[in-house]
């Protein structure tokens, strides 16, 4: 059995922030943002702010190569 790959926090603010930009007063509470390693977009984000760069540029490749797939699937099928 494999063991899960640990949670690549992408942003914590436990605390919560408060901003005033000129009069307009945002409030936010506790933000943790999460990256989920299993999907693509997840993977991506993770290998870019938990990983390093090799992990990041394979998965860039992956998501290239889906969409030009997606994209080969999508001319043939245009075409009578």
């Amino acid at each position: 059995m494999t063991t899960p790959a640990p949670d690549c926090v992408v942003l914590d603010i436990p605390q919560g922030l408060r901003l005033d930009l000129l009069g307009l007063v945002v409030e936010v509470g506790q933000v943790r943002i999460v990256a989920d390693r299993d999907g693509l977009l997840g993977s991506l984000i993770a290998s870019l702010t938990c990983g390093g760069g090799t992990a990041a540029a394979r998965s860039l490749e992956a998501m290239a190569q889906m969409l030009r797939a997606q994209e080969e699937t999508a001319g043939s099928a245009a075409q009578p």
